[in-house]
C-alpha cells in the first residue's frame, strides 16, 4: 500500500503524468494537515458526536465545548478528505469514518489515532538520526498515562488482523500452551484462546508494559486462561519443551539481526516437538525497487526509534532455519496489507 498525491480531476491527472504537479508539496504539507485534522477530530470526539445523527458546526461545537468557526474549518477539510459528507442536515459521517473512527465501531482505530501523537514525537527526530545514526528508545519517551495510550493503540491495530491470524496460523493437534512474547495488550492471545478452548496463553512483556496492559487485558474477561508475566524477552527463561505456540508480534523490528537470531534460537528450545513459532511483522522488500512502501517506510521509523528496522521474509526464515526449525511460506495478511506472518515448526 502506498501513500502520496492522488489526482482528483482530469487536469490534475494530466499534470501528474507530465511531471508538472508539485508532488513534494502534497507529500510534506497537505498530508500532514490531513493527518493532524483526523487525529484532532478523534481526540475532540467529533466523529463520535456525529455517529447518531448529522449536525451543523454550531450545534456540534456547542455539544463538545468547541469554537464553532474553527470547528467548521476542520469539518470542511474532513469533507474534502472523504471522512465526512455535507448535506441538508449538516455534516455526517462518511463510511470511512463510521467504520474506522467511531470509538464503539467493531473495527475502530480510535485508540490508534491517539497513538499518532506519541509516534510524531519520535518522527520529529528523523534529521538528528540521519545526521548521527543515533536512535531513540521509543519506550523511553513513553511516560505515565502514555503507556495506556500505547497499549490501547497497539490493541486497536492488532484487532484488525487477529481473526485472520488465528484462522491462518495452524496450531499443532492438542495444543494447550501459548507464549506471547511482547504481546502486552493481549489481543492475539485472547483471539487464539477463544478459538481454541483448550489453549492457555502467557504474555511476556516488560514490567511497565504489563502494568499498563493489565487493565486492558482485564476488559476481555479471560480469567486465568490469558495471564501476564513481567520480564525481558532477551534474558528471561522460556523453559524447555514448554510451549505449543510461541507468538512474536511487532517485536523483531526493535532488534538487530544477532539479537533476533538469539531470540529465535531461545524460542526454538522452548517449543514442544511439533510446536510452532510465528513471527508477525511488517516485511521489508529485498530490494528498494520492489513494491512495498510500507516496509520501507517503517524500516526508517523503527530504525530511528530502536536502531534496527524491518526485515525481509528471507532474513526471518534464515533465523528460524538456523535454530533448527522448518520455516513455511510467509502468510501475507489480507486484513492489513504489508503485514505478514512467518512461521516455522519444530521437527518431531
Amino acid at each position: 500500500m502506498r501513500v502520496g498525491a492522488i489526482p482528483e480531476t482530469l487536469l490534475e491527472r494530466v499534470a501528474t503524468l507530465a511531471g508538472l504537479a508539485p508532488t513534494p508539496v502534497v507529500d510534506t504539507l497537505h498530508a500532514v494537515i490531513v493527518a493532524r485534522a483526523v487525529v484532532t477530530a478523534t481526540r475532540l470526539a467529533v466523529f463520535d458526536a456525529l455517529a447518531d445523527a448529522p449536525g451543523e458546526a454550531r450545534s456540534v461545537a456547542a455539544a463538545l465545548g468547541l469554537h464553532a468557526g474553527a470547528l467548521e474549518k476542520l469539518l470542511n477539510l474532513l469533507v474534502a478528505a472523504g471522512y465526512l459528507r455535507y448535506g441538508k442536515a449538516g455534516y455526517d459521517l462518511a463510511p470511512l469514518a463510521r467504520k474506522w473512527l467511531v470509538s464503539d465501531s467493531p473495527q475502530s482505530l480510535h485508540d490508534s489515532m491517539l497513538l499518532r501523537l506519541l509516534e510524531w514525537q519520535a518522527i520529529d527526530t528523523t534529521e538528528d538520526f540521519v545526521r548521527t545514526g543515533k536512535a531513540l528508545d521509543v519506550h523511553d519517551i513513553i511516560a505515565g498515562g502514555q503507556w495506556d495510550t500505547y497499549q490501547r493503540g497497539m490493541r486497536a491495530l492488532a484487532r484488525l488482523t487477529a481473526e485472520e491470524v488465528v484462522r491462518r496460523v495452524k496450531l499443532p493437534a492438542g495444543a494447550t500452551a501459548m507464549l506471547d512474547i511482547g504481546g502486552g495488550h493481549g489481543a492475539y492471545s485472547v483471539a487464539f484462546c477463544r478459538a481454541h478452548p483448550d489453549l492457555r496463553a502467557t504474555i511476556l512483556d516488560l514490567p511497565p508494559a504489563v502494568a499498563a496492559a493489565a487493565p486492558v487485558l482485564a476488559e476481555e474477561r479471560m480469567g486465568g486462561r490469558v495471564v501476564h508475566r513481567a520480564g525481558d524477552a532477551l534474558t528471561e527463561d522460556f523453559g524447555t519443551d514448554a510451549w505449543d505456540l510461541i507468538f512474536i508480534a511487532q517485536l523483531v523490528h526493535h532488534f538487530d539481526a544477532p539479537t533476533n537470531a538469539a531470540l529465535v534460537a531461545h524460542a526454538a528450545t522452548a517449543l514442544r516437538p511439533g510446536g510452532r513459532v510465528a513471527i508477525l511483522d511488517v516485511l521489508r522488500p529485498r530490494s528498494p525497487n520492489q513494491k512495498g512502501q510500507t516496509g520501507a517506510l517503517l524500516d526508517l521509523y523503527f530504525a530511528l526509534t530502536s536502531n534496527a528496522g524491518t526485515w525481509s521474509a528471507e532474513e526471518i526464515a534464515g533465523w528460524l532455519a538456523d535454530a533448527g526449525l522448518r520455516p513455511a511460506r510467509p502468510i501475507h495478511l489480507r486484513t492489513a496489507p504489508g503485514i505478514s506472518v512467518v512461521t516455522a515448526t519444530r521437527r518431531t
